[in-house]
């Protein structure tokens, strides 16, 4: 590329060349696949690093990878048929050990959306189908995100009061965020009939590499059902699933050979 490039189109090629080495690239690498002279591709570096789309490999190097805003864009900008195509399988192995209904959740602005869901093999009925909007105040699936979130989205999407959606649903908005602290450190979220009485729900967030938390892995069904066995398993098989999942989709959308980035549909 040439130096006389917009500064547009050297700050994409270098963030296409990142992309092309996840394990991380030097400065004298990116120069090399470029063809920006080292100067350029350094102030280049600073400038997305101060905008956070590029961050160092692991604290201190100085090799570069695609920062957090990049990656949470690539999720959010994409449909969510490659997802469910990866995520069924493992959905349904779930769904047949807990014996209950499991889906998947996603962060989609302001918003948590159920997109996959898998019941066990003999046909439970779920509670939870794709494309239903997860209250934020109430639900497991999207508390299992919110908990990871800046404060500012938080804040945007936990304005209250909120609709009593059970007598057991916390309609204040400091007593949402205080659970959410809870989630933080348990790792889990729950919603325990707080959308309907007689309704129960576990949550666990995905953490993806270098972009957070946009996916939770959930399961809901019959409180009874629920307290008939061990807890304990059920919670370790969604734990487990969150961070199969991770390792799924952490480099995003599936690419074709052509170096396109590809649909579900596609």
């Amino acid at each position: 590329m040439h130096d006389k490039a917009s500064p547009l189109d050297r700050y994409f090629s270098l963030l296409e060349s990142i992309a092309a080495a996840p394990a991380g690239s030097s400065l004298t690498e990116l120069a090399a696949r470029t063809g920006l002279p080292v100067t350029t591709v350094h102030r280049g570096l600073r400038n997305l690093l101060e905008a956070g789309l590029v961050a160092p490999s692991r604290e201190g190097a100085k090799e570069y990878v695609l920062g957090r805003r990049v990656l949470r864009l690539a999720h959010a900008g994409s449909d969510h048929g490659w997802v469910r195509i990866q995520a069924q399988p493992l959905l349904d192995r779930v769904a047949d050990k807990i014996d209950e209904t499991c889906f998947i959740a996603k962060l989609v602005g302001n918003e948590v959306i159920s997109i996959a869901r898998a019941v066990p093999s003999h046909g439970i009925i779920g509670y939870v189908v794709p494309g239903h909007v997860m209250p934020p105040h109430a639900s497991a699936s999207a508390k299992a995100i919110l908990a990871y979130q800046p404060d500012a989205l938080v804040d945007r999407v936990l304005q209250g009061p909120f609709k009593r959606l059970s007598p057991r649903t916390r309609t204040d908005p400091a007593a949402v965020k205080q659970e959410l602290e809870e989630v933080r450190r348990s790792g889990l979220a729950c919603c325990n009939e707080e959308i309907e009485i007689g309704l129960v729900a576990y949550a666990a967030p995905v953490h993806l590499p270098g972009a957070g938390v946009l996916y939770s892995v959930g399961t809901s069904g019959l409180i009874d059902r629920f307290g008939r066995r061990p807890l304990e398993p059920i919670l370790a098989a969604l734990r487990d699933a969150a961070a199969e999942l991770s390792r799924s989709l952490h480099e995003g959308p599936p690419v074709a050979a052509d170096g396109q980035r590809r649909s579900a549909a596609g």
